[in-house]
């Protein structure tokens, strides 16, 4: 049995016009009748009943139709997913991120690159608003932003709670501290994201609150430079809680009070097909998020 026969055998059985399964297939109404037969001998028992008035199935035609329809089911499903992979495999993915979440998106990346290394890698880093402009016109695929999105075109899944940290180096005098007050930091230097970035409002909005007006000894919109000027012992650093390596000889603090949160979300275009490569992508966010909430 081959799986034109099952094929040409729905085709009759959906229409039961052999003419016009015929067409549906696009093979002649003889091919047709000589298909189904083959098919009918195989199986040992007639499938149609044929009549001038028409073709009716059988009682065993109904019953091999069950059958047929779930194995046909199966195989489209298959050629789906084996299609899928192909895609993974040559397909490209665009990716659009603020400075301020790199920690879980290059090394969501990296993941998607190890599983697929065929995969053409596109990583922006800019301001959300500009990133959400980029997705809404179709020139992303996924991108990092927060919940909810500016632009109504846009649905955001929330995937972690987005809470502003300090960081210190290892030898600053606040790295043994449980919690960080207002007081604290009143003498210190700060690193900070620029102006303009959303991280840095937020930052600033806190601030205000406490009513600190920060000494800003650098401001980069390169979460990198930041850290490294707070690596190097020459300022402290207000953040998104950063996933940091041990090699990176930083400490985080929490501030008291603490900043109110957000809600970080993956950010996708409303009615738009997602690509295999960008859900990919969002599922090794969605376990690194749930690994830090862990």
């Amino acid at each position: 049995m081959e799986l034109r026969h099952l094929r040409y055998f729905s085709a009759v059985a959906d229409t039961l016009h052999f003419g016009r399964a015929a067409r549906r297939v696009h093979i002649s109404q003889p091919t047709l009748s000589q298909q189904v037969r083959q098919l009918e001998e195989e199986v040992g028992t007639p499938l149609f009943e044929r009549a001038r008035a028409g073709v009716r199935l059988t009682q065993a035609g109904e019953l091999f139709r069950t059958y047929a329809s779930r194995a046909l089911e199966d195989v489209n499903a298959g050629l789906s997913a084996v299609g899928a992979l192909r895609g993974l495999a040559t397909g490209a993915l665009r990716v659009g991120y603020p400075p301020s979440m790199r920690g879980i998106v290059v090394p969501a990346l990296a993941a998607v690159l190890r599983r697929h290394p065929g995969l053409a890698l596109s990583a922006e880093e800019a301001v959300v608003r500009r990133l959400e402009r980029r997705l809404a016109d179709g020139r992303l695929d996924v991108g990092l932003g927060y919940a909810p999105a500016r632009l109504t075109d846009l649905e955001a899944e929330p995937v972690f709670d987005s809470r502003l940290v300090l960081v210190v180096s290892r030898g600053h005098a606040l790295a043994s501290a449980e919690s960080v007050g207002v007081k604290l930091l009143a003498e210190e230097s700060f690193a900070l994201l620029s102006r303009g970035l959303r991280v840095r409002a937020r930052v600033d909005a806190h601030f205000a609150a406490m009513r600190l007006v920060p000494r800003v000894a650098l401001e980069s919109n390169a979460v990198a430079t930041v850290l490294a000027i707070v690596r190097a012992g020459l300022a402290v650093t207000v953040l998104p809680e950063p996933r940091l390596a041990d090699a990176e000889r930083l400490v985080v603090k929490r501030l008291s009070p603490a900043p109110r949160s957000e809600l970080a979300a993956l950010l996708w275009r409303k009615g738009a097909p997602r690509t295999p490569a960008a859900e990919l992508f969002a599922a090794e966010v969605r376990a690194r998020a749930k690994e830090d909430a862990g």
